[in-house]
């Protein structure tokens, strides 16, 4: 990391010359000033004994404490390490105890950024939501309402729950999954408690709730100091209530770092703005490109320098593909060039937002049993309106009874995805909306409500120009 950042540090003291926007040049002296990582690596890079806090002096056993702690100091840290080096007399058993002694890690002689300027690497530590809160905050609850109502209890609630769109419907319930991802964290979040009201005193529901509001306040796009305020009561709502966990006896403290962590998450937001900014969900992304899909594309064998020639060979293709639509771009913006109407140069067709399955699920299924089992008796009118609209000299639609359609059956789709705009750079995001008819299984069947928007008048926070 020293030599990865030395050019950072040089800059930061000598300065680099830097074009603005209005055309000025300036003299910029960039700094370290956040460093976002999960919990091992926040404790690796900022010298912290693991199981304390990277961001104060909290000792592994004062982590449930409600006062807060005196904040650790890059100066601090550095004095500590330059005691345990005088005392140690050359030994790295007595410099590790000595570092150890003051929750110190006793693995790093010099960290990498001693002597960068303007910098507190313990201040530059974000939160991460995903770790902190999903797969830590959540992790546990969820463990801990499994012990208080079993596991098949749990499992039998979850499965129980009404199919609705943007939930998951665990079958299984959480039992039954082994590696949890991030968005399997955020799906179990959303519906954990409405299984548990009902089953668990109103102590522990307020102490659930209290923790759910803190992880989906942590996540809003912009703050203020209500917004914040909010945050601050749900984290006081779970200090209030959290000692159910212990009568209930599936907790008996709650010196966890990552619970901890939740007291640094107001001074962070006002510091380095919403958690959106430096959440680790956006860079886990590359461990699919980068690791998982480089492992799959070798035998398995000494993989490592065959990931690494899969990753060369892709980024000179990537490299190739970039320079190529540069001179494609330019050739087209030269005067010489066919008009698009030639067929040449015609701009590139955007993908489509709305996406089906090749083959229908019922083809060619009666029009009469479409509106029993979908709940649509109006049907067959309105798909006489719908094709009338598409013959050059429409009927009124006073006389379409008197017309019968010339078929008697068509293709019947269950479900469609439609792809919105990703946040993520070559991440696919969609969602799923379905229409299951009426079956056995399903007595009411499942037919999920679509929005559209028709005109230009239509606002986000009303349904004006839909239908």
């Amino acid at each position: 990391m020293r030599l990865i950042l030395q050019p950072l540090a040089k800059a930061g003291e000598e300065g680099v010359e830097m074009t603005s926007s209005d055309g000025s040049v300036r003299l910029v002296f960039p700094f370290l000033s956040c460093y976002v990582a999960d919990y091992p690596e926040q404790c690796l890079v900022t010298c912290t004994k693991s199981g304390t806090c990277a961001k104060c002096k909290a000792r592994s056993s004062e982590l449930e404490d409600e006062e807060e702690s005196e904040e650790r100091t890059q100066e601090w840290t550095e004095s500590i390490i330059e005691e345990a080096k005088q005392n140690s007399e050359g030994r790295f058993s007595k410099f590790r105890t000595h570092c150890m002694s003051s929750d110190v890690a006793g693995s790093v002689f010099t960290p990498f950024w001693k002597g960068f300027p303007l910098c507190d690497i313990h201040e530059a530590i974000t939160p991460d939501v995903l770790h902190q809160l999903y797969q830590g905050v959540l992790k546990h609850l969820i463990d801990w309402c499994q012990r208080m109502l079993s596991p098949a209890e749990l499992d039998r609630r979850i499965r129980t729950l009404p199919i609705f769109f943007g939930l998951r419907h665990f079958k299984n319930g959480f039992s039954a999954l082994s590696q949890i991802s991030g968005p399997e964290r955020k799906n179990m979040a959303k519906i954990l408690l409405g299984c548990l009201v009902g089953s668990l005193p109103s102590q522990g529901i307020k102490a659930i709730t209290a923790l759910l509001d803190f992880i989906y306040i942590a996540q809003y796009s912009t703050h203020d100091d209500v917004t914040l305020g909010y945050l601050e009561d749900a984290l006081a709502r779970y200090y209030q209530y959290r000692d159910f966990f212990q009568k209930a006896g599936v907790r008996n403290n709650f010196n966890i770092p990552k619970f901890h962590s939740m007291r640094h998450y107001v001074a962070a937001i006002r510091l380095f703005g919403t958690t959106d900014n430096y959440n680790t969900e956006t860079f886990e992304r590359f461990h699919i490109d980068f690791a998982k899909h480089g492992w799959r594309a070798s035998n398995k064998r000494d993989e490592f320098p065959q990931m690494i020639q899969w990753l060369s060979r892709r980024e000179k293709i990537a490299t190739f593909g970039t320079h190529f639509k540069t001179l494609k771009t330019q050739q087209e913006l030269l005067p010489s060039s066919p008009p698009a109407s030639s067929g040449r140069g015609r701009p590139k067709t955007p993908s489509l937002s709305i996406s089906i399955s090749k083959n229908p699920t019922y083809p060619n299924r009666k029009i009469s049993l479409i509106e029993d089992l979908h709940n649509a008796p109006d049907f067959t009118y309105y798909l006489k309106v719908f094709l009338n609209r598409l013959l050059p000299h429409p009927t009124p639609v006073s006389g379409l009874d008197d017309f019968p359609l010339p078929f008697i059956g068509v293709n019947v789709y269950n479900m469609f995805r439609f792809h919105p705009d990703s946040i993520h750079e070559d991440e696919e995001e969609y969602n799923i909306v379905k229409a299951i008819p009426k079956s056995r299984e399903q007595p009411w069947g499942r037919f999920d409500t679509v929005i559209a928007i028709v005109k230009d008048t239509a606002e986000s926070t009303g349904l004006e120009g839909m239908f």
